[in-house]
């Protein structure tokens, strides 16, 4: 892709204030789109920085700093990206949480959340931008997804259960608007090096248990992920849509074993687990 393949577009990109999301965002603006970004109301001063890199880019920025699982939230987004810049042709739908608890300890809380966050504000993002679209002949939508819409991961029910919706709902979203010239796709990532996983990657022995099923050894950066996104919402992916374009490093294609240190480990299963 070269500077400028996103110019005179816009763009709305939701969990934008860091991670992924903000890695999208900054991705979109080299590229010349003017942007709306929207995450949490806690990360409005983060949201607020990103906004500033944007500008210092070259392009508009605007933010709001709102729950995705609100309906007015979605809404908003439309209508000020609207205002603001006369046209929506691209949405970022990567607004995403997740916890991590074992799964008969689970509180229903971390669940609602999880599926208000994930799923429900999804959903509420991709209905409002693609009715916009839909009105002025087309556009592009990317949901990120999680390689936990192939693979459970263990203590992430609730996670796997919202990333796997995530999937389905962009596959299901293709087939419906194509007719209106929308193209819908979900990206997966693996382990990307964010502030969700800054504490297990510091880990080397917590680390070390993830590791060996990632071929090439490493996470990935955001901007890596944001690449995979900037494709997928552009022309170069014409006649993508309804795909899941996994950037996992190998991990969901297998794993080596060759050159890894083992740990000894006895053949007999572990004790079985009991509540506390």
């Amino acid at each position: 892709m070269t500077d400028g393949a996103f110019r005179g577009h816009a763009a709305v990109v939701t969990g934008a204030s860091s991670g992924i999301g903000r890695a999208i965002a900054s991705n979109l603006a080299v590229e010349g789109a003017d942007l709306c970004l929207v995450a949490a109301p806690q990360a409005g001063a983060d949201l607020e920085d990103a906004a500033a890199e944007m500008t210092a880019a070259g392009v508009r920025a605007i933010t709001i700093a709102a729950d995705v699982g609100e309906p007015e939230t979605a809404e908003r987004a439309v209508d000020e990206t609207l205002h603001a810049f006369g046209r929506l042709d691209h949405l970022a739908s990567n607004a995403g949480v997740a916890y991590f608890d074992q799964a008969l300890l689970e509180p229903l809380e971390h669940f609602d959340h999880t599926m208000r966050v994930n799923v429900r504000g999804m959903y509420l993002m991709t209905h409002a931008a693609a009715r916009a679209m839909a009105e002025r002949g087309g556009g592009t939508i990317v949901c990120t997804a999680s390689t936990a819409s192939i693979a459970g991961e263990e203590h992430q029910v609730a996670y796997n259960a919202s990333k796997g919706a995530v999937s389905q709902l962009a596959r299901s979203l293709a087939i419906d608007l194509a007719p209106y010239g929308i193209r819908v796709n979900a990206v997966a990532p693996g382990w990307v090096r964010t502030p969700l996983t800054t504490e297990i990657l510091a880990d080397d022995a917590e680390w070390a248990k993830h590791r060996s099923h990632i071929p090439l050894d490493r996470p990935a950066e955001p901007d890596e992920i944001a690449n995979v996104v900037a494709f997928l919402l552009g022309d170069g992916s014409s006649y993508v849509t309804g795909s899941l374009l996994v950037a996992d490093g190998g991990m969901t294609a297998g794993f080596r074993f060759s050159d890894w240190s083992a740990a000894s480990q006895p053949l007999a299963p572990r004790d079985r687990r009991t509540l506390p």
